[in-house]
């Protein structure tokens, strides 16, 4: 038989040792490990998109334009040989004139500007395949960016289902406390209001979750409709790879910036330009390679003959066009100088974002470890029965806010490496997990 006068110290004893449970289970993982274990890591996503996003599908097609134009201008190195045929149904001339009229001849031949089209187009290939790597680049860190922060958007779910679960034991506390008439109905509806703000929290980091999920669906070339089973364990390692950006100089993001060298490439064009208009200047040499049968005003048979066509007066028109040119090239000049100081800009302003996000860093790691060792004094207290257990409930939530804010503080530098590693040269550069 149960001894009546025991039993509160019985129930005491009996809700202590599932507070104590509570307390070394309910309690968030000190790293909040994402709950995502899919097979779509980051390196997978990159190697995803690269088949299937429709935005490299159009760089290839721009790619391969470029590379039929510049087969056109080897062409252009030939003569272009025409044939032109004639039957007449009515003619006048002599009675003895036929019909039928043959010409062929050749036109189109420049060899001068036909040599710098090749140099030219040849430039503009190149420049369209920069230009793809510089669209993978920048697309690649778009998706790191957006992978990253669907994986802090998993741990902010957890951690805010754990403050929820919290909560509401509070709330059920206050409940049995307001039946017992400690805890008045104004506390225990401000206690209830709170579950409802933390559920509606959390109904919102689930709808920002799903929408960063899509982006990235968009980005990648996967359907929208199906379920993106992604990886985001230790997602910081998976789209650095270790890289911390202290090696990188302003001398290696001079030499490996896409952007710069795609103005190089231009100031060559445009170079090439500036030699195209000289040579306008050089007289054309002319082939003349004829077969004429059967004309009315011309003796029938085979003409060849080789010479020069030269303009003796166009209003100064080629002499303006160089001029031209050449502030054409001027132009492209000064806007690389005006690109390079502003990646200097830039480049500092990551540097010094760098060390700003290294300290909050730092701060927001003591702050979790104060919060655990004050929810640790907590608990002693009210062990002793000296702290509230509403109380020592909130100790716990701020204990599992100060945790998540620890690991949010990370983003600034991890946005802030993307960054730096996109304009030294792309990502892929220092993680041979994407390499392409």
């Amino acid at each position: 038989m149960i001894c009546f006068r025991r039993f509160p110290k019985v129930l005491a004893a009996a809700v202590f040792v599932v507070l104590w449970v509570g307390h070394g289970s309910a309690g968030p993982e000190p790293k909040l490990q994402p709950t995502s274990y899919g097979y779509f890591d980051f390196p997978t996503c990159i190697r995803y998109a690269l088949v299937h996003s429709d935005i490299f599908l159009r760089n290839r097609i721009d790619i391969q334009v470029r590379s039929i134009d510049l087969k056109d201008a080897h062409s252009e190195l030939l003569p272009t040989i025409q044939l032109i045929t004639r039957y007449y149904i009515a003619r006048t001339g002599p009675a003895d004139a036929g019909r039928m009229n043959v010409q062929l001849f050749m036109t189109n031949w420049n060899p001068y500007l036909a040599l710098l089209k090749i140099k030219s187009y040849g430039i503009l290939v190149d420049m369209g395949k920069t230009a793809h790597m510089e669209s993978i680049a920048d697309h690649t860190a778009k998706a790191g960016k957006l992978f990253y922060g669907i994986s802090l958007l998993e741990k902010a779910i957890r951690a805010n289902k754990t403050m929820l679960a919290l909560e509401r034991n509070k709330l059920d506390s206050a409940r049995s406390r307001n039946e017992m008439g400690t805890v008045d109905d104004l506390s225990l509806r401000s206690w209830h209001n709170a579950v409802k703000s933390r559920r509606l929290r959390l109904k919102g980091l689930e709808f920002e979750r799903d929408k960063s999920i899509g982006q990235l669906k968009r980005l990648i070339g996967y359907h929208p409709d199906y379920h993106l089973p992604l990886d985001t364990r230790d997602a910081i390692n998976q789209i650095l790879r270790g890289f911390n950006g202290a090696s990188v100089t302003f001398a290696d993001v001079q030499g490996s910036n896409l952007q710069l060298k795609l103005m190089a490439k231009q100031e060559q064009v445009e170079s090439n330009s500036v030699t195209g208009a000289y040579v306008a200047l050089l007289p054309r040499p002319v082939v003349l390679f004829e077969d004429i049968q059967n004309q009315v005003d011309r003796r029938s048979g085979f003409n060849f003959a080789l010479g020069l066509d030269y303009t003796l007066w166009d209003g100064f028109k080629r002499v303006r066009d160089i001029k031209r040119q050449k502030l054409r090239l001027r132009r492209v000049e000064v806007k690389r100088k005006e690109l390079s100081e502003e990646m200097y800009v830039a480049f500092k302003d990551l540097r010094n974002s760098l060390s700003i996000a290294g300290e909050t860093e730092a701060f927001s790691r003591e702050q979790a470890t104060i919060a655990e060792l004050s929810e640790e004094k907590a608990f002693l207290a009210y062990k002793a029965g000296d702290l509230p257990y509403e109380e020592y409930m909130n100790r716990r939530i701020d204990t599992v806010e100060a945790q998540l804010e620890a690991v949010k503080s990370a983003q600034d530098r991890v946005v802030s490496l993307i960054d730096l590693a996109t304009m030294a040269g792309g990502l892929n550069k220092y993680n041979a997990g994407i390499r392409y």
